[in-house]
């Protein structure tokens, strides 16, 4: 995919590049100031969707030592993984019904303390 492929309008392109900034944010050691300026850039990118941000974040990514950023392209594509299942899992959960509640009636003990007293009279004025 090169950049005039991508479309800054996507959420799931602008989702990315917040994966990697992410990760860029994480890289520790020789070039870890490199890392969070580049990160910053994309940050940009995705602020304000610009192509002209896009492009000066593409050449701040590839003054970066090529190891490094074979271990963010590394690392930026397991936490899209990850990012991805949590994505199935929580959106699994988000589409459930929710259980409806059991009607619970008013709980009486043998001697009412203050509590329960006043627990059983907002409970009566509250139902109509």
């Amino acid at each position: 995919m090169t950049a005039l492929d991508l479309s800054l309008d996507d959420s799931q392109t602008l989702q990315a590049i917040g994966i990697l900034a992410d990760v860029l944010d994480g890289v520790d050691g020789p070039g870890g100031l490199d890392t969070v300026l580049v990160s910053k850039a994309l940050r940009q990118v995705i602020a304000t969707k610009s192509q002209p941000a896009f492009e000066f974040a593409s050449r701040a990514f590839n003054t970066l030592d090529p190891s490094v950023r074979r271990q963010v392209a590394s690392n930026a594509d397991v936490a899209a993984r990850h990012a991805v299942e949590l994505r199935a899992r929580v959106g699994g959960f988000l589409s459930t019904a929710p259980k409806k509640p059991v009607p619970q009636g008013p709980v009486v003990t043998q001697q009412p303390n203050l509590i329960t007293a006043l627990n059983l009279r907002s409970r009566r004025r509250s139902t109509p």
